[in-house]
């Protein structure tokens, strides 16, 4: 049974591993772009330019590997200390991309907007739980060609939070380094001082496609941490068994890291896993399920036995609407990797299998990730809290049988208890009384429209144009590419 940290003995862990070894050696992975299969040759590797298939020695896959960094720091766009990823170091993010938002003011599904994206970036910035911010609306308002450009502007115009970014190719990419450059204050600054990282996609079954290698190769130039994320769904393109998606999984980030690790030794890397079931029933990917939940722990423990940063999704749900079913599904989801300590977790605010974003939603996710945080730090035995004085002086024959009036209580109860923000703890007649009709949605909006009135951080506007122009050329070149 699992119960503790680790999902796996150790033995069990490297046979997995093993099984991973196997596979990139045996069984190759399809690399789409020439370049890439030209570069991972001159490393090692064995390539099958007729079916672009490429093998990969387990020397080298263990020898980049071990070149990963174990942690590394990144920094918010104030060029300070903010958050360390690796080791036992938790955090908790945002996840892209989702195409529509619940809009709270007429309770409606709508596609999202720069607006709806800018109040998303806006709340990230002012609340606490979120270390790290990847744009989770998709604005569609905006030209396709460079949605992801403008997405990037918006989260660099609104927080100071570490930016999640997705590239769509070399040119965007680069575009999306300089934008962020523009920022800091320079490409040597954002080197020694990462503020963004991008998030690359690994396609199942073991492929590669030509895209993140461009994005890898462009990541390498100047050390832009790497998210590498893989999400086969069991029993469509994985096998149904989960050790063995588990492995496919493994197998497919192990080979994007060896690609950015010979372009850039050291490059630092969060592997991550989305690693999810193909609902039988109801042909869907599924993100809400205990299987969910144990393959995240699944891959923190592979990290760990490798020494690389962990990441992976949490705190998400297939419901389609906020009920019970969504608070035990981000509940599940965000336990299980949190417990094994994965390094990085995306998935506040989202629901619907991802394909929703709702603002109240990231607010009450806020209060599920305390939730979870609390129940994993324990309880604190010491003197001070096992209280034996206090329980003499009050519990006994001649006390007053009442813990309200000490100090100890005083003392204790607003750390040792969790405060609530949006949770209704009242009774029945009280709540039938005063909030039967302010549900845990309308409180969270209650709170939303504070949070964006008190936002204040902003960026000089001679920034915001330098972000623009780049903008504007980057539509400029892929406009002429289509004529």
């Amino acid at each position: 049974m699992y119960y503790g940290e680790k999902l796996w003995s150790d033995e069990d862990a490297r046979k997995v591993h093993e099984n991973t070894l196997n596979l990139l050696e045996q069984l190759g992975i399809e690399v789409q772009e020439k370049q890439a299969r030209e570069d991972l040759a001159k490393a090692g590797c064995t390539v099958d330019e007729e079916q672009q298939r490429v093998y990969y020695p387990r020397r080298l896959v263990e020898k980049t590997l071990a070149d990963a960094p174990a942690k590394f720091d990144m920094y918010d766009a104030d060029c300070e200390y903010y958050i360390t990823l690796g080791g036992d170091d938790v955090t908790i993010g945002t996840s892209g991309f989702a195409a529509f938002y619940l809009d709270r003011r007429d309770d409606t599904i709508k596609t999202g907007t720069y607006e709806a994206l800018t109040e998303e970036i806006k709340l990230l910035e002012m609340l606490d739980e979120p270390n790290h911010v990847q744009t989770s609306i998709q604005p569609t308002d905006m030209p396709d060609n460079v949605q992801e450009l403008y997405m990037t502007k918006c989260g660099l115009m609104h927080t100071r939070k570490p930016l999640h970014l997705w590239p769509t190719n070399e040119r965007s990419a680069r575009a999306e380094i300089e934008m962020n450059a523009v920022v800091m204050g320079g490409h040597d600054v954002l080197k020694e001082k990462p503020h963004m990282m991008f998030n690359i996609c690994t396609l199942s079954p073991l492929k590669m496609r030509d895209d993140a290698c461009e994005a890898i190769r462009e990541a390498a130039k100047v050390k832009v941490p790497c998210f590498f994320s893989s999400g086969p769904m069991g029993g469509a393109t994985s096998p149904a068994t989960l050790a063995g998606e588990v492995s496919q999984s493994w197998a497919e980030l192990l080979a994007h890291n060896v690609l950015l690790q010979i372009y850039q030794p050291g490059c630092p890397v969060v592997l991550a896993s989305w690693s999810r079931i193909f609902d039988m029933r109801t042909v869907t990917c599924t993100v809400g399920t205990p299987e969910y939940a144990l393959m995240r722990a699944a891959i923190t423990q592979l990290c760990k036995l490798a020494e690389v940063p962990a990441g992976g999704g949490g705190f998400l749900t297939d419901s389609n609407t906020i009920d019970a079913q969504y608070g035990w599904e981000k509940f599940m989801t965000g336990i299980a990797g949190l417990q094994a300590r994965q390094n990085q977790t995306h998935g506040l605010g989202m629901l619907s299998q991802l394909n929703v974003f709702s603002h109240e939603a990231l607010v009450i996710d806020c209060e599920i990730v305390r939730c979870v945080k609390r129940v994993l730090e324990g309880i604190k035995v010491d003197e001070e809290h096992l209280a034996y004085d206090i329980v003499a002086a009050e519990g006994s024959a001649d006390g007053s049988g009442s813990f309200l009036k000490t100090k100890h209580t005083r003392k204790h109860y607003k750390t040792e208890w969790m405060p609530t923000d949006v949770t209704d703890r009242r009774t029945f007649s009280s709540w039938e009384k005063e909030t039967k009709t302010n549900d845990i949605r309308k409180r969270a909006c209650s709170k939303i429209d504070k949070l964006l009135e008190a936002h204040a951080y902003s960026i000089d506007e001679k920034l915001i144009e330098k972000l623009d122009k780049i903008i504007a050329e980057n539509e400029k070149i892929v406009n002429e590419a289509k004529k």
